[in-house]
């Protein structure tokens, strides 16, 4: 089973406290209640105990899991940081290659894996929130994620999702260029 490891726990609303980085100051928390396995697309945050009950995987292996993700989140923090950004967390999938070697099997660091903010604005008091979260907040508001969850709990099928209006396609695609352009300094 794919392991799905968030680099931070730190909850999804918006909040004036700094989000938690993977610094060494609390990599130890880290490791005992940000792994994730894969469910469905839906996940959850579970202690180290039940990611080794479920996922069965190792004491090494998790350990190892976790140690490429903080050296991930160390390095996209560091280049996030040149270019006036705030790596607040993500998710990093694993699986187990040849040998029970841990393998990372998924991209990380981009708009859909990833949440950021503008660091200039958070020190000035304001989140701006840089990922794909908007448009979640868009279906969200429309009421088609409350229909999608109650079909999904009555185990009907799924609403057809409705199509996203042009304002918020142009807003997606504005910012996916933009943050191109923040996350890798070249033009988009």
């Amino acid at each position: 089973m794919p392991m799905a490891v968030a680099a931070s726990d730190w909850p999804r609303s918006i909040d004036p406290t700094p989000p938690r980085t993977t610094s060494a100051t609390n990599a130890a928390e880290f490791k005992e209640s940000a792994t994730t396995p894969a469910q469905n697309s839906s996940n959850r945050n579970i202690n180290r105990a039940e990611a080794l009950e479920i996922s069965n995987i190792t004491d090494e292996e998790y350990d190892s899991i976790v140690t490429a993700v903080l050296k991930i989140d160390e390095i996209i923090e560091r280049e996030a940081a040149k270019n006036g950004l705030i790596h607040v967390d993500g998710k990093k999938e694993f699986a187990l290659g040849p040998g029970r070697k841990v393998v990372l099997v998924d991209t990380f660091g981009t708009l859909d894996e990833d949440r950021w903010w503008d660091a200039e604005a958070y020190a000035n008091g304001e989140c701006i929130e840089l990922s794909k979260e908007f448009v979640r907040t868009h279906y969200i508001n429309t009421g088609h994620q409350a229909e999608l969850k109650a079909a999904r709990d009555a185990g009907t099928d799924d609403p057809p999702i409705p199509a996203l209006p042009q304002s918020v396609i142009d807003e997606t695609a504005a910012l996916y260029a933009s943050m191109y352009e923040r996350l890798t300094s070249e033009t988009f």
